[in-house]
């Protein structure tokens, strides 16, 4: 699902010095978390006053769709749909092209390709922990090494765990750059959460590696002993679901659990509003803390199914899911109980969770993007 941000643009000229044009250089848009970024990066750009333009080297992709309907953006992409390993007809665009202040890519070849690009920055986006260790771009990493041995300057990273990835894989130190996806989000008046409530909440695909399901279903029989109001409620499908409701069904809490379908667009506030607690990880974290809603982590592949922590306990950009390595773990059932304390240890919890979910929030993300892309740019000019 790509999100509709409410934006509100401005026009203003762009000072001597700033970055005012940009080009986003990828291999197609396809159904992805890094398409779907992309689409969110150049509508936010183009509507507030900078220049886009965005290389398609290979293909075009369902999500294309999205960027032909952000004004003003300037789209170098196949009309057919062959997919050729790379397009010689936007290569010759690409490497004609007018001199960019920063050219960002999404990948190994993506960073490759736009250094035929003129630019005065190049930044290459890293958002899987292990990209630059697949097989598949190690001749790609070679030719990087060999147009631009401190190529790996030019990373960045989606949070600190895909940087130490890449680091080990590259065995060389990484900058500390990031840029995580921005996930979108309610107004920050918004608030959802209830001390007063027993729902607890978690939405996710349901797999064999997603643990903490099983864990909530267990503490519920515990739960409803506090407070016979307690109420688990699982929003997903997918290959372990048949497990998961045997589970639910052999449960002593089983009429205080209840599995839905996953979520439609437009049906989140429907779900988190009035709610306890999240228990998970990733976007809809994010939203749910955005929301006001106290998030308490999960780890996946975890057979006791433990907890990093409450939500805002996380580094920076960290979201809980399987990459990150953390330091210490908790039982699920004591991060519960310990909302449960009094309302104001409930409202510190959701306020800290709330202030680290903004900043994934769209404008938060991309004016850090611009700031340390002005910080190169000024760099770059010897300003």
């Amino acid at each position: 699902m790509i999100p509709f941000e409410t934006i509100e643009q401005h026009s203003r000229r762009k000072p001597d010095g700033e970055v005012r044009k940009i080009a986003l250089v990828h291999k197609h848009m396809k159904a992805g978390g890094v398409e779907a970024l992309i689409v969110r990066m150049s509508r936010w750009l183009a509507e507030n006053g900078y220049e886009v333009s965005v290389y398609l080297y290979s293909g075009g992709g369902p999500l294309i769709k999205h960027l032909k309907q952000v004004n003003g953006l300037k789209l170098f992409a196949r009309d057919d749909n062959k997919e050729p390993m790379l397009d010689l007809a936007v290569l010759n665009k690409l490497v004609r092209s007018d001199k960019y202040d920063v050219v960002y890519s999404f990948s190994p070849p993506g960073l490759l390709l736009s250094y035929a690009l003129p630019a005065h920055v190049h930044m290459s986006g890293v958002y899987q922990p292990e990209l630059y260790k697949l097989e598949r771009n190690k001749k790609i990493i070679r030719a990087l090494k060999a147009v631009d041995k401190e190529f790996h300057q030019k990373l960045v990273f989606m949070n600190p765990t895909v940087r130490r990835y890449t680091a080990r894989a590259l065995e060389t130190e990484m900058p500390e750059q990031f840029m995580p996806p921005p996930i979108e989000q309610p107004s920050p008046e918004t608030d959802y959460g209830s001390p007063h409530s027993r729902r607890i909440v978690s939405i996710g695909t349901i797999q064999a590696f997603t643990t903490h399901y099983a864990q909530v279903i267990e503490l519920m029989e515990e739960l409803i002993q506090i407070d016979p109001a307690f109420t688990y409620h699982i929003y997903g499908g997918g290959p372990d679901e048949a497990r998961l409701q045997k589970s639910i069904s052999e449960s002593e809490a089983k009429n205080h659990i209840f599995l839905h379908p996953m979520p439609k667009a437009g049906q989140m506030e429907d779900i988190l509003k009035g709610s306890f607690c999240f228990v998970g990880s990733g976007a809809m974290m994010i939203q749910a803390c955005g929301s006001g809603i106290p998030g308490i982590t999960s780890r996946a592949n975890d057979a006791e199914a433990l907890s990093e922590g409450y939500f805002h306990e996380l580094p920076p950009y960290e979201v809980g899911e399987s990459y990150w390595e953390a330091p210490e773990t908790y039982e699920i059932g004591e991060l519960v109980k310990n909302l449960l304390v009094s309302e104001n240890a409930y409202r510190k919890v959701a306020a800290r969770c709330k202030h680290k979910a903004r900043k994934f929030e769209i404008d938060a993300v991309m004016n850090d993007f611009l700031a340390m892309a002005n910080d190169k740019l000024q760099r770059a000019k010897g300003l």
